[in-house]
C-alpha cells in the first residue's frame, strides 16, 4: 500500500497535477511585469544573491511586503494563511508558538526550544521564540525555504528556514503607510520613512508598528474581555557607504507586549486524582473540581485570573559588506535581548486549581563572516563561519491545587488530599554552536549546473537546573517565596553535539523551465527539556535530529509568462526525531522531549498562478503528503510506529484571486479574496482522537479604492469571513484540558499611504 503510495505521488508530480493550484506569488503584486503584461520576476535572496526566484532549484514561498499589509499579517504564525506547507501549533501564549515545515518541527513550548524552523531577521538568526512576535512589519518581503539549508546558513534548519527583509534606506525620500480599525476596536498602526541624510555617504530608514485589540474571549466571571493584544515595535536602520565598494549597516530595534496571555477553553477529562470517573455536568464531563464549561461557546469562559504578558525585546546589528571586485566579504555582528514573564489561568476555570507563571531572559550573541562570489559565472562559491552565544536564564513555576491547601499543612506533600504547593523550576541554560559551511555552484554546460555544499557544526549545551517545591506557597508571579522549601533537584549537565551536514543538486534551465533534483542532509542538535522536572532522567539529554531530504522540482512559465507553473516531489528519511509528549502514568502530567526512531514523510507541492489579463491574477498552493512514525516506543513501552507525525496534514490547500478594475478617473477598484484549507492533523504522537484537529477552512476579503495617484488607497477587509473554528492547540493539565482556538471573524477598515 505504501509503496503504491509513492508511486501515485511521483505519477502526480511527473504529469504536472493540475490538481494543484499555486504560488504564493503574492510578491509579485508589488511590481509591474518584466515583460509585457506577464507574471511579474520575484527577485529573492535565498542563496545569499539575489535571483529570479524560478531560477533557485530550491522550493521557496515568497511574499512581498505589500501582500502582508493586504492580509494583515503580524507575525510568523500568520504565514500559515499563504503557505500550505507552514503550519503551527500554538503554544501557552503569542510568545511559544511552535512552526513546522512539511510536518518537520517540534510543538515544545518551553523557552528553551530552538526548533527546526530556523527564523532569519536580516540574515540575523532569532533564537528566542518570543523575539519573533516583532519582525512582521514594514517589510519588503518573506522568503519560506523548504527542506534543510544548513550549507548556506550557520544555524539548525532541519525544516527549513523563513526569512524576514526588511525596508531598507532609500536613495530618495520615501514612505509607507498603513492604518486599520477593526472588530474589537483593533488598531493597526504601521509606517516607515527614509532617505538621505548625506547624500552618496549616509542614508536612513526609521520604522514603527503598533497595534491594540480588545479581548476576543469574554470572562463571565469579570466580565472583562481577555485574550487582548497591546503591542509596539520600532526599527531604525542606517546605512554607510565611505566607499563605492563598502557599506555599513547599522540596524536597531526594540519592542514590546503588555497584551494578555492565552485564555483557553476548559475541558474536563471526567476524572477524579485518584482516576475514579466523575458525575456529567449537563452532560459534559467535570474537571476534579467538579467544574465543566457547558455553554459551547469557545469565546468565553470563567476565569478567576486573568493572565497578562509582558515581553520586551532589544537587538542590534551590524553588516560590514565590503566588494573586492568579483569577491564580496561580509560580517554580521548581532545582538538579542528578550525579558518575557507570563501569568497564565492554567486551568482555565474559576478555581485556583493551576495558575502558572514563565519568567525568562534570553541573551544572544552572533557573528557570521562570508566570502563570496558575485556575478553569474561559471562557477559561484561562497564560504562562511558562524558562531552562536546564548544564556537563558528563566525561573518558573507552577501554584498547584491552592483551592485544597491546607493552611496548618506547612510541610506540605505531594498527596492531592493535602493539596500540594508552589513548584518552582529555574534553571540556566547556555549555547555555543560554532559552525563553517560552503557552497559551490558549477555550470558544467551553459544549461547544466552541479551544487555541492557541506557544512560542519560544533554545539555545546549545558544546564544548571534546579527544582524546589515551597510548601506554604506564594502568589503567582513569584516576588518572595517561603523559607519553608523542599530541594527536589539539583542537576548540572553538559553536552557537546557534532555534525557534518551536506547538499548535493543538478539542476538544467532551458528557457523559462528549470528542473532540478537534490539530495541533503539537515541536522538539529540534541539538548535538555526545559519543562518542570523533578526526577534527573527528565533531564537526560535528548539526541540530535537528522533529515535526509531527497527533492525533484519543476519551475516554468509559458503562454508569454501568463502562466506560471512550480511543483516539487519529495521524500524524507527523519532519524532520532525529537519528539514532546506528555507523560501521563503519575498523577500529574509531566512534560518530557525524546527521540523517536525514525519516520518518514513523502509528499507533493504545487504552485500555479495565472494571469489571464493585466488586471486579474488567480494563484493557489496546495501540498499531498504522507507521514509516518516508523519505529517509536514510547514511554511504558508503547509504541506509535505507524502514526502519524505531529502537525503533518495530509493535504492543505490556499488560494485566491486579485482583481483590478480601472475606473475612467484614473482611479481603480481592487478586490481580493483568498482561502485556506487545512486536512485534520494530530497533536501528539498517540494520535488520540480526542487531540485530533478536525479539517478547517478560512476566507479572507478585501475590496479597496485606490486614488487616481496610486499614492493612497482605503479599504475594507475580513478575516475569517465563514466564522471557521479550530483547536490550534491541547495540553492535558491534571484532570483537564486546556484548549487553544483560533481567532473569530474579525472585519474593519484599512488606510494604506505611499510616497
Amino acid at each position: 500500500m505504501q509503496q503504491a503510495n509513492r508511486k501515485r505521488y511521483l505519477g502526480l508530480f511527473l504529469a504536472g497535477s493540475a490538481l494543484a493550484l499555486a504560488a504564493p506569488a503574492w510578491a509579485e503584486e508589488a511590481a509591474p511585469p518584466a515583460k509585457g503584461d506577464g507574471i511579474a520576476e520575484i527577485v529573492v535572496t535565498a542563496q545569499r544573491r539575489a535571483q529570479n526566484v524560478q531560477d533557485v532549484p530550491i522550493a521557496i514561498a515568497a511574499i512581498s511586503g505589500d501582500a502582508l499589509t493586504e492580509t494583515g499579517i503580524r507575525d510568523p504564525r500568520d504565514l500559515t494563511l499563504l503557505v500550505p506547507s507552514l503550519s503551527m501549533q500554538a503554544g501557552t501564549a503569542a510568545s511559544t508558538t511552535s512552526l513546522f515545515i512539511r510536518g518537520v518541527g517540534i510543538g515544545d513550548f518551553n523557552s528553551n526550544t530552538t526548533g527546526a524552523v530556523g527564523v532569519y531577521v536580516d540574515d540575523v538568526f532569532i533564537g528566542a521564540n518570543a523575539g519573533k512576535l516583532f519582525n512582521v512589519f514594514d517589510s519588503d518581503g518573506i522568503e519560506v525555504l523548504k527542506g534543510p539549508q544548513g550549507t548556506l546558513y550557520g544555524r539548525n534548519t532541519t525544516a527549513g528556514a523563513i526569512r524576514f527583509s526588511s525596508r531598507k534606506p532609500t536613495d530618495e525620500l520615501s514612505g509607507d503607510f498603513s492604518a486599520l480599525y477593526g472588530r474589537f476596536n483593533e488598531v493597526q498602526l504601521e509606517g516607515g520613512i527614509g532617505g538621505p541624510i548625506a547624500k552618496d555617504l549616509l542614508k536612513v530608514r526609521i520604522a514603527g508598528f503598533y497595534n491594540r485589540r480588545d479581548g476576543t474571549t469574554y470572562n463571565r466571571v469579570t466580565g472583562n474581555r481577555v485574550n487582548n493584544i497591546n503591542l509596539w515595535a520600532l526599527r531604525g536602520i542606517a546605512d554607510f557607504t565611505p566607499a563605492p565598494n563598502v557599506l555599513l549597516r547599522l540596524s536597531v530595534h526594540g519592542g514590546n507586549n503588555t497584551g494578555g496571555a492565552r485564555q483557553f477553553q476548559h475541558r474536563g477529562q471526567g476524572v477524579g486524582f485518584g482516576g475514579e470517573t466523575l458525575p456529567l455536568l449537563n452532560g459534559f464531563p467535570t474537571d476534579a473540581f467538579g467544574y465543566a464549561d457547558t455553554d459551547n461557546n469557545v469565546y468565553a469562559g470563567d476565569y478567576n485570573v486573568e493572565g497578562k504578558e509582558r515581553i520586551g525585546v532589544f537587538g542590534a546589528s551590524l553588516l560590514g559588506q565590503i566588494d573586492f571586485g568579483g569577491v564580496q566579504l561580509t560580517s554580521i555582528t548581532a545582538y538579542e535581548q528578550v525579558n518575557r514573564a507570563t501569568l497564565e489561568d492554567t486551568d482555565a476555570s474559576p478555581n485556583d486549581f493551576v495558575v502558572a507563571y514563565y519568567q525568562d531572559r534570553p541573551r544572544q550573541w552572533s557573528q557570521e563572516l562570508r566570502l563570496q562570489s558575485t556575478g553569474d559565472r561559471k562557477l559561484n562559491w561562497i564560504i562562511g563561519g558562524y558562531y552562536f552565544h546564548d544564556t537563558l536564564a528563566t525561573d518558573s513555576s507552577f501554584d498547584l491545587l491552592r483551592s485544597l491547601r491546607d493552611p496548618n499543612d506547612l510541610l506540605g506533600t505531594f498527596d492531592p488530599v493535602n493539596s500540594l504547593g508552589l513548584l518552582r523550576y529555574p534553571y540556566t541554560q547556555r549555547t555555543r554552536s560554532v559552525a563553517v559551511f560552503g557552497q559551490a555552484d558549477y555550470k558544467l554546460t551553459d544549461k547544466l549546473t552541479a551544487t555541492v555544499g557541506l557544512r560542519w557544526s560544533n554545539d555545546r549545551i549545558s544546564m544548571d537546573y534546579h527544582s524546589l517545591f515551597d510548601a506554604v506557597g506564594g502568589v503567582v508571579p513569584v516576588k518572595a517565596y517561603s523559607d519553608i522549601t523542599l530541594p527536589l533537584l539539583d542537576f548540572n549537565g553538559r553536552k557537546t553535539f557534532r555534525d557534518l551536514s551536506w547538499r548535493a543538486a543538478l539542476n538544467y534551465k532551458s528557457g523559462d523551465t528549470l528542473v532540478y533534483a537534490s539530495f541533503s542532509k539537515g541536522y538539529n542538535s540534541g539538548g535538555f527539556a526545559g519543562g518542570a522536572s523533578t526526577d534527573p532522567l527528565q533531564l537526560v539529554p535528548f539526541n540530535s535530529e537528522k533529515l535526509y531530504a531527497y527533492e525533484v522540482g519543476l519551475k516554468t512559465e509559458f503562454l508569454d509568462r501568463k502562466v506560471r507553473f512550480n511543483t516539487s516531489a519529495f521524500y524524507y528519511d527523519y532519524r532520532d526525531l525529537q519528539v514532546f509528549v506528555f507523560d501521563l502514568t503519575g498523577p500529574i502530567p509531566v512534560q518530557r522531549k525524546l527521540n523517536a526512531g525514525n519516520a518518514e514523510i513523502y509528499g507533493l507541492e504545487a504552485e500555479l498562478t495565472v494571469r489571464p489579463t493585466r488586471n486579474l491574477d488567480l494563484f493557489g498552493a496546495a501540498t499531498f503528503m504522507h507521514s509516518e512514525y516508523k519505529k517509536f516506543a514510547a514511554l511504558g513501552g508503547v509504541s506509535y510506529s505507524g502514526n502519524r507525525l505531529v502537525n503533518a496534514p495530509k493535504f492543505a490547500f490556499s488560494g485566491g484571486i486579485n482583481w483590478t478594475v480601472p475606473l475612467a478617473s484614473g482611479a481603480a477598484i481592487k478586490a481580493r479574496v483568498d482561502g485556506t484549507y487545512v486536512s485534520s492533523i494530530a497533536l501528539f504522537p498517540d494520535n488520540a482522537p480526542s487531540t485530533e484537529v478536525r479539517a478547517n477552512g478560512r476566507i479572507n476579503a478585501r475590496l479597496a479604492y485606490q486614488a487616481p495617484s496610486k499614492v493612497w488607497e482605503a479599504a475594507l477587509w475580513v478575516k475569517n469571513l465563514n466564522s471557521s473554528r479550530y483547536i490550534s492547540s491541547i495540553a492535558p493539565v491534571i484532570t483537564q484540558d486546556q484548549i487553544n482556538y483560533n481567532d473569530p471573524r474579525t472585519f474593519g477598515v484599512q488606510l494604506v499611504a505611499h510616497f
